[in-house]
């Protein structure tokens, strides 16, 4: 799908992006997206979760039974659980996990880019999703918005940054109590560290295409098992801005040295 980005100054770009490879495309070239550029970043508390998803899937595969002989327990497989199975129900349990907070994380996504569409006059008020945890979830955005002044500009802005070479997409852009700012949504356990370079990344994007500063970058989070909502806000966007080149130096690189090989 090709998207036409009109900037404050008259220039425009057609930028493209391809769903199925979520790639984008400028005059024909490859440009990175922010979240592809902060792949270099070490998640290292990914492989705990994942080794936590494993042996949850095994406790709930086995149960405890005497032996008849010595009358102390040790674990059997439920029934028709074979050692196959139980290999592969250990080896993926962080994908089935990881698929149901997506599912949750697409109610959610959905329901709040649809009711800022609404808000702007482009569609239909949403319907409430029937998970709990997603009417949890958009319940606490709803407070949100609640406590603060909002005033939407876009949702889901297809943004690139015509200096820094890279392009995303904005969840939302609106006025916060008066500042002009960006918007991500998270379906996450907590507000991690690299969220507030990515906010930033988008944040000085959306500036170079309006022509107005960003003010402040908000993060929201769903939680992906609770439905838990936090909100967090950027402290110092110039300094994660930074932090964000960095990284995007070191992808450039890492993708260079790939590509030799």
């Amino acid at each position: 799908m090709k998207y036409s980005i009109e900037y404050f100054d008259g220039d425009s770009v057609d930028l493209e992006f391809s769903e199925g490879r979520h790639t984008y495309r400028v005059g024909g070239e490859y440009v990175p997206s922010v979240t592809t550029i902060l792949g270099v970043i070490n998640k290292p508390a990914l492989m705990p979760w994942a080794a936590k998803e494993g042996a949850r899937w095994f406790m709930d595969n086995t149960s405890m039974v005497p032996d008849q002989e010595d009358k102390d327990a040790h674990p059997v497989f439920a029934d028709g659980v074979t050692l196959d199975d139980m290999y592969n129900g250990i080896r993926g349990a962080f994908r089935a996990t990881s698929k149901e907070a997506r599912d949750i994380g697409t109610m959610v996504h959905e329901w709040c880019e649809q009711a800022i569409n609404w808000k702007l006059g482009n569609g239909d008020e949403p319907t409430m999703p029937t998970d709990e945890r997603a009417v949890s979830a958009i319940d606490g955005f709803r407070d949100w918005i609640a406590q603060n002044n909002i005033e939407w500009v876009s949702s889901e802005e297809r943004i690139y940054n015509r200096q820094y070479n890279y392009a995303g997409t904005v969840d939302a852009v609106a006025y916060v109590n008066d500042e002009f700012c960006v918007i991500d949504f998270k379906t996450s356990t907590g507000i991690w560290d690299e969220y507030f370079l990515q906010v930033a990344a988008y944040a000085e994007a959306v500036a170079h295409v309006h022509g107005d500063a960003i003010e402040s970058a908000w993060i929201l989070r769903f939680d992906k098992k609770t439905g838990e909502f936090e909100a967090g806000k950027s402290e110092d966007i110039n300094a994660d801005f930074r932090a964000f080149l960095g990284a995007q130096q070191l992808h450039g690189r890492l993708r260079q040295l790939k590509n030799k090989r």
